[in-house]
């Protein structure tokens, strides 16, 4: 095979898979057409192609049980592919752009493929990547980042609480809220001078962020004797400082 025969041979194999990706990422084509896209692209194996059974997950179809029985088909199998399929989700987590063709942005299958199939060192090699993506600052759509903090929070590991506290000065309210019930569901005493300080931050004018914060540490009982000054205008009504701890009125 000549040199032209081997690209004439690539530009084909890459038209199908476009073709393929076409019919599996459209909501509006028959179930069974884009059960049988997605088998292609399994069947072809290669990175190209099952970033493409990952795009499955950013498109709902016009019937809701349809969408999904077809999206735990595609979880079921790009996770029995083991660990071979991680260069794809790594690929497609950090690369995908849904709004190019109308897609909504969903990285929280992929992640769940990930936990499946990685071990500690391969799911953290992502997560950093995604850090690295989604740091703490504003971007238009904030959904791949709430998914990829779900995901992290779930990760027993200490650096989990570290990185969680860096998302408390996120700009976007609903990032920072989460982030909130995710450092009080852990409960690790570490976060709790970062959480005094976002209840306390100047720029903080969310009410139910505050509130959230000062549940949080009524519940965890964590002293915050030194900080009584500082929390003394934020406490309001329904809550009160005794013995050094957070208390419901």
């Amino acid at each position: 095979m000549g040199i032209k025969d081997l690209f004439s041979s690539d530009a084909r194999n890459k038209k199908r898979i476009d073709r393929w990706i076409r019919t599996a990422i459209n909501p509006y084509a028959q179930s069974a057409d884009r059960y049988h896209a997605m088998q292609q692209l399994l069947d072809d194996g290669s990175e190209d192609a099952l970033v493409g059974v990952f795009k499955r997950f950013t498109i709902a179809s016009t019937k809701s049980i349809e969408d999904e029985e077809e999206k735990g088909w595609a979880y079921r199998k790009l996770s029995a592919l083991g660990p071979k399929v991680l260069p794809a989700a790594k690929r497609f987590c950090l690369e995908d752009e849904p709004s190019i063709e109308g897609r909504k942005a969903n990285i929280a299958w992929a992640l769940r493929i990930v936990e499946d199939v990685a071990d500690a060192d391969q799911e953290w090699d992502i997560l950093e990547a995604l850090l690295e993506k989604f740091p703490p600052e504003y971007v238009p759509d904030s959904t791949p980042k709430q998914q990829m903090l779900t995901h992290l929070a779930e990760i027993d590991d200490p650096k989990t609480v570290d990185i969680l506290m860096r998302y408390l000065d996120d700009p976007d309210e609903n990032i920072r809220f989460q982030v909130i019930e995710a450092l009080f569901d852990i409960a690790d005493p570490r976060a709790k001078d970062a959480l005094v300080a976002r209840l306390v931050h100047p720029d903080e004018d969310s009410v139910r962020l505050k509130t959230r914060i000062l549940d949080g540490l009524a519940d965890t009982g964590w002293d915050v004797s030194e900080h009584t000054e500082a929390l003394a205008p934020h406490i309001g009504n329904e809550h009160a400082i005794s013995g050094g701890k957070v208390v419901r009125r």
